[in-house]
């Protein structure tokens, strides 16, 4: 399993990751939310969101999670808000890629369901009442990561390894709703789609190298981030790239 903070740039090895985190409160944006606080450390596209309970007048560590404010949009019909009850800061939107048409429509079904970490989510879920419709900034951040030069390449190789089902060439398989996952294990999704822009980044903080590409899909865009050591080359611009990914997602519409 991939270390999604090093996917934009951020180490968990101590005592960076404790200093990152006192960096984050005393320089992040601070957003008062219903049940605590949270201190987004906005690095250009990198985000690390700290999550603060209150009680009384002190304050108290939640949590923390990466994020990452890209480019790419989905509209979506979000179905339910689904609370991490052990959390309440946290949580996730069972939603559905939205099918073009029936814009007035908040109770029709998209192409395609599919479940995403939200890091406000406390502050959405005071604010909206599901059913409804919006645009998601959406950011996979990479488990697993391969990329072909074109869409013949990928075709190409997926007949040489044999695969009985084979993936089309912009596909998203919602992979955490199978089974009986909860919480965040819920929000992965297998994609597949064609890059259509490509930037190697630095963490301002750390000084750490990563990836980020924008990635033309099955129903929208996602941003796909991943740490240099699982993308060391770029790929081009119209590559296909297929990642396993875990996804997090904020409204911005």
């Amino acid at each position: 399993m991939a270390d999604y903070f090093e996917s934009i740039g951020f180490t968990l090895e101590r005592p960076d990751f404790e200093t990152q985190l006192q960096r984050a409160l005393a320089e992040g944006e601070h957003l008062v939310a219903p049940h605590g606080d949270y201190h987004v450390w906005h690095l250009g596209d990198a985000e690390l969101w700290v999550t603060m309970y209150r009680l009384g007048k002190r304050r108290e560590l939640a949590g923390a999670n990466p994020h990452f404010a890209g480019g790419a949009r989905m509209a979506v019909i979000v179905e339910s808000l689904d609370r991490n009850e052990e959390f309440p800061l946290e949580g996730e939107f069972f939603a559905w890629a939205a099918a073009p048409g029936e814009e007035s429509d908040a109770k029709a079904h998209g192409i395609y369901p599919f479940s995403v970490s939200v890091p406000d989510y406390d502050i959405v879920a005071e604010r909206h009442n599901p059913p409804f419709r919006g645009t998601l900034a959406l950011t996979g951040f990479a488990n697993e990561l391969e990329a072909w030069p074109d869409e013949p390449a990928f075709a190409n190789a997926q007949r040489r390894e044999g695969e009985v089902v084979a993936f089309a060439s912009r596909s998203f398989v919602p992979v955490g709703l199978l089974g009986k996952h909860v919480g965040r294990a819920r929000s992965h999704a297998v994609v597949t789609g064609r890059v259509s822009a490509a930037r190697a980044l630095e963490n301002a903080a750390t000084g750490r190298a990563y990836r980020a590409l924008r990635v033309e899909t099955y129903g929208g865009e996602l941003d796909i981030v991943a740490s240099q050591a699982q993308l060391p080359t770029l790929p081009e611009l119209g590559a296909i790239v297929r990642a396993n990914c875990w996804l997090s997602g904020r409204l911005v519409a």
